[in-house]
């Protein structure tokens, strides 16, 4: 035998294993789109928060920042102003409310905030016990 027929046998070998090796298209005379999917896959991709969740969630965080740092010793407050630099937010705090029960501390409020993609109002509630940490309990458009 020569050697071009033994290349040819082994190149025959190698295409007729070759389909069966890669996977095929039709399975059972059925297409690859008509065939049944596993959807439970689980990766390690790692979940990531919408741009717009997470400026929101930035924004209250530096909302509720600016309301629990309001000196309520002066009586009647003018508007607060508040100004977030990782999201180009800005607006003014308005209607600070403190009250108090037991050893928590809440204050109510409204604000604006002025975005690229409009003016919102919103209003909101933070809340602490004691000298712990200041929590936004409600922080809602529109409110």
């Amino acid at each position: 035998m020569s050697d071009m027929a033994g290349r040819a046998r082994f190149l025959l070998t190698i295409f007729a294993v070759l389909p069966v090796a890669s996977g095929c298209t039709v399975m059972n005379g059925a297409a690859l789109e008509e065939s049944a999917v596993d959807r439970t896959v689980v990766t390690n991709s790692v979940p990531t928060v919408a741009p717009a969740v997470a400026d929101a969630l930035s924004d209250s965080r530096t909302v509720r920042n600016a309301v629990s740092a309001a000196d309520m010793t002066r009586g009647e407050l003018q508007p607060l102003a508040w100004s977030n630099t990782d999201t180009g937010a800005t607006g003014a705090i308005t209607d600070i409310r403190e009250t108090k029960a037991g050893d928590q501390t809440c204050r109510t409020f409204r604000t604006s905030r002025q975005r690229f993609d409009g003016v919102s109002v919103f209003a909101g509630e933070a809340c602490t016990r004691g000298a712990g940490e200041w929590t936004l309990t409600r922080f809602s458009e529109g409110g």
